[in-house]
């Protein structure tokens, strides 16, 4: 099969084209024929050496897949051959008590989720949920690790109500993007931060009420004036370190602030006076859950999350590709189909 290879980190021009073997398929696992694949930034991170996490080479990345099984293990009970698939961006064990708490994207043995620039991919069947026949693979192969933590840090993190202020940064990115349809969705108003004068409109169709269009450092100011000196409930982050000291000035009194990404590598520094002093909840966003992707998917085929796709690329375009989501020059989802 063919698949877009890493054997050492580095630039996008890394990637290298070549033919593999099919990888076996074992006792709780099924082989997938890849519709589409999304390029998350996680996947950008990986390639360039930042993430390294259960990394070795030679490696085949991409996480946000979708595809139809075409074979499965023994031990195989809930997908059969034929089922169109998305995943999660970890697979457990379903035994441990985390698991059985539903805190699965904790579990000890939790498996990463990699191989999906490729033809054929291999995966642990509970990484794998059901999608519609209907829906296609370029809409629901980003659902998990988009939409899922979306939904994960709204509405079972923060626990957002009716009428409270969102404010979302990196807006315009694969958790970005949802995170606003589902917070309009919920009821509340939704302040989207992006750096681009041109992705406005777009987060104004797909449901901010308001967007602030600044560097990293400097939108407080523009985000207290929208909210009449009062500040949003809950800033759902994420960038992380370089735009953490504008959002965390953005946030009101009793404010939750939901981290979900961290793009770069430094660090940030909190005098904790200040987080005391406003009462606030520093709230770290796991992954995606089975429950939490099963609901967005349900909620996609009802037309209230509308995945947004700014291009769809070839295998062979794959560097491109990480051009493209590296230099923040798209609004929406770049998506790879083999």
């Amino acid at each position: 099969m063919r698949a877009a290879v890493l054997h050492a980190p580095g630039a996008p021009e890394a990637f290298v084209i070549e033919d593999v073997a099919q990888p076996p398929v074992g006792f709780d696992e099924v082989l997938i024929r890849v519709g589409a694949c999304g390029v998350s930034f996680r996947d950008v991170v990986e390639r360039n050496g930042t993430y390294r996490r259960d990394v070795s080479y030679p490696l085949i990345i991409g996480l946000e897949i979708s595809g139809t099984i075409v074979e499965r293990g023994e031990g195989v009970t809930r997908l059969h051959v034929g089922d169109r698939v998305c995943t999660k961006a970890f697979s457990s064990c379903g035994n441990c008590r985390l698991c059985r708490e539903g805190r699965e994207t904790t579990c000890a043995e939790r498996r990463t989720v990699r191989g999906g620039y490729a033809e054929y991919v291999v995966l642990a069947q509970d990484a794998c949920v059901q999608t519609p026949a209907d829906m296609p693979f370029e809409v629901s192969c980003s659902l998990g690790p988009g939409a899922g933590v979306a939904l994960n840090a709204l509405r079972d993190t923060a626990h957002i109500s009716i009428g409270e202020t969102v404010l979302v940064t990196g807006a315009t990115g694969g958790v970005g993007v949802p995170a606003v349809q589902i917070a309009r969705g919920m009821g509340a108003k939704v302040i989207a931060v992006t750096r681009s004068e041109g992705k406005r409109a777009m987060l104004e169709a797909v449901g901010a009420h308001d967007v602030v269009v600044a560097g990293p450092a400097d939108f407080a100011p523009q985000v207290r004036e929208l909210t009449a000196g009062r500040g949003v409930d809950v800033v759902v982050d994420t960038i992380g370190s370089r735009v953490f000291d504008a959002a965390f000035d953005s946030l009101a009194v009793h404010g939750r602030y939901a981290m979900v990404g961290q793009l770069f590598g430094e660090s940030i520094s909190i005098n904790p006076a200040r987080i005391f002093f406003k009462r606030a909840q520093i709230l770290g966003v796991g992954s995606v859950s089975r429950v939490q992707l099963e609901d967005v998917i349900a909620l996609t085929a009802r037309g209230m999350i509308r995945p947004e796709i700014a291009q769809i690329m070839t295998l062979d375009e794959v560097a491109d590709a990480h051009r493209l989501v590296e230099g923040g020059a798209t609004a929406g989802r770049v998506v790879l189909k083999p």
